[in-house]
């Protein structure tokens, strides 16, 4: 399990997946753009990058169960993404709208990584 891996081997598992998106023909793209205005292109980024979204979107599970296991009256809330509400949280609690396009985002990655059998799930990516 990822989650269950030193920071060595969730960044090997990372890598991983970086590879297997792109084996697949998969890109990691970047908004490249005023989103306010909905002017600019899509641009592939680098593996640094892929690598850096594929643990952000770790990260974002981890904080998406720990929130649903907690009872509702604890401490304050904490930074994260929830795609099925399509709102960022930051530390002070205060919530923002997300995009369209960063709702989509998020659930594309989702949707590719269960395709790819990989659903925070490491055991798969064993080599």
């Amino acid at each position: 399990e990822y989650e269950g891996q030193n920071k060595f081997e969730r960044g090997r598992i990372a890598d991983k997946i970086v590879r297997i998106v792109h084996e697949s023909h998969g890109r990691f793209l970047k908004w490249d753009g005023d989103s306010a205005m909905a002017t600019g292109s899509w641009k592939e980024v680098d593996n640094n990058t892929a690598h850096a979204k594929v643990t952000h979107f770790f990260r974002s599970l981890r904080e998406r169960k720990q929130r649903s296991e907690k009872p509702a009256n604890t401490s304050a809330p904490k930074r994260g993404i929830d795609i099925d509400k399509g709102t960022e949280t930051d530390t002070s609690g205060s919530t923002a709208s997300l995009s369209t396009k960063e709702v989509s985002d998020a659930s594309l990655f989702s949707k590719r990584m269960r395709a790819a059998g990989i659903d925070n799930d490491a055991e798969s990516l064993e080599t």
